[in-house]
């Protein structure tokens, strides 16, 4: 029993790795590239808040994380799904909070000893603290503007997108995952983003605030679902991926550039607060896909560069920390250049990031994955024991 038993685990592990034919290099492990996209979203984020954002345009890197983290959750959710049948709310719902919860914690903590030092400006509200830390932060900056909130604390507002996303999608998943068609799949969450677009549109026209339509979880969470969308569809990941082709590649990568600039170049206000989230999700799916089909291949190879891989992996904790660093350094030395204020940023923002990881993400990330294994072991031995094995 316990031999047969053995064998049927190894069987069905071995048999989960095999999730397509003509996968792409990197279908079984890390994806490098991914890292290096999210390196670039941060990066576009910081120095945004450092001062340029006349020219950087930071909410467009924000839109990059949702698309990202659409597209990563539902992979790992078919994952799942293939190795284990099924997906486990709990052990989904406890990641998350392994992944997400311990830095910010810890990053809120920091923020409110510094405002209460006067290190930085402003200080926690009860209400400000727990929008934080229990993710109706957008809400709360939406109604309060970010009153109760120490200063640059309020990135928070995209993680509670994110998590509100984490909340109601799964059951949504699941559903259409026990389903099987991609069709209907693609059907139904193209359906969704049409709505949180026309949503969009009516606010616009109804007096809808600015704060809202850019930060309620409402009106942005398309951008994720867009990334859903091609992770069921068209996933490089796990599904096969046409052969490789230069000219088509690097066309794509040319017409979704250029639309992403003239997403920013066209300044329409109605434009701005509507369309824009939607063009600029469509025009940052194909390159993801890219990123991942073509991982070893220009113009994305460069995307597996250690320094790009490193900062990707640190870049929860820098987008948690970096603005709250960024205000602080400016309110303390007001006389230090753009250049100087950056450099200075970057190391501090750094040197919070490193403990956090090494202490803190990769121990919690030990967890994660010990929890993943326990899921899909257990999952495979009901399964096997209820068939009535020898």
């Amino acid at each position: 029993m316990r031999t047969s038993l053995s064998r049927a685990l190894r069987v069905a592990e071995r048999d989960a790795m095999t999730l397509a034919i003509d996968r792409p290099r990197y279908a079984t492990g890390t994806i490098p590239s991914l890292d290096g996209i999210r390196a670039i979203a941060v990066a576009m984020v910081f120095l945004a808040h450092s001062g340029l954002d006349n020219l950087i345009p930071g909410g467009l890197g924000v839109t990059v994380f949702f698309v990202l983290s659409g597209y990563l959750i539902t992979t790992l959710m078919r994952i799942e799904q293939t190795r284990s049948g099924a997906i486990s709310y709990r052990s989904f719902y406890l990641r998350r909070l392994l992944r997400l919860m311990p830095p910010l914690f810890i990053i809120v903590a920091v923020a409110g000893l510094l405002s209460a030092l006067s290190a930085i400006d402003g200080g926690f509200t009860l209400g400000g603290m727990f929008s934080a830390l229990f993710y109706f932060g957008n809400y709360y900056a939406i109604a309060h503007d970010y009153h109760g909130m120490p200063a640059g604390i309020g990135v928070i507002w995209s993680l509670a997108v994110e998590e509100h996303y984490y909340i109601f999608y799964p059951p949504l998943a699941a559903l259409l995952l026990r389903v099987g068609r991609v069709g209907l799949s693609a059907t139904v969450l193209s359906i969704l983003c049409a709505a949180v677009l026309a949503w969009r549109y009516w606010l616009v026209f109804h007096g809808g605030s600015e704060a809202y339509l850019t930060m309620a979880t409402d009106t942005r969470v398309d951008a994720i679902l867009v990334g859903c969308l091609m992770a069921l569809w068209r996933n490089p990941r796990l599904d096969p991926v046409p052969a490789p082709k230069a000219r088509n590649d690097w066309g794509i990568v040319t017409v979704c550039v250029a639309v992403l600039l003239g997403t920013l170049l066209y300044r329409n206000e109605v434009f701005r607060l509507t369309a824009r989230y939607t063009l600029q999700s469509l025009a940052i799916a194909p390159l993801i896909y890219l990123a991942v089909a073509r991982a070893d291949r220009l113009p994305f190879r460069w995307l597996n560069a250690r320094p790009l891989v490193y900062i990707g992996t640190v870049s929860y904790t820098i987008y948690l920390s970096h603005h709250m660093i960024l205000l602080g350094l400016a309110k303390h030395w007001p006389q230090l250049s753009w250049i100087w204020l950056t450099l200075a940023g970057a190391v501090l923002t750094l040197a919070v990031a490193e403990p956090m990881r090494r202490w803190v993400e990769q121990p919690c990330a030990k967890l994660r994955k010990r929890l993943h294994r326990k899921t899909v072991a257990r999952k495979t031995e009901s399964d096997f024991l209820s068939v009535g094995a020898p």
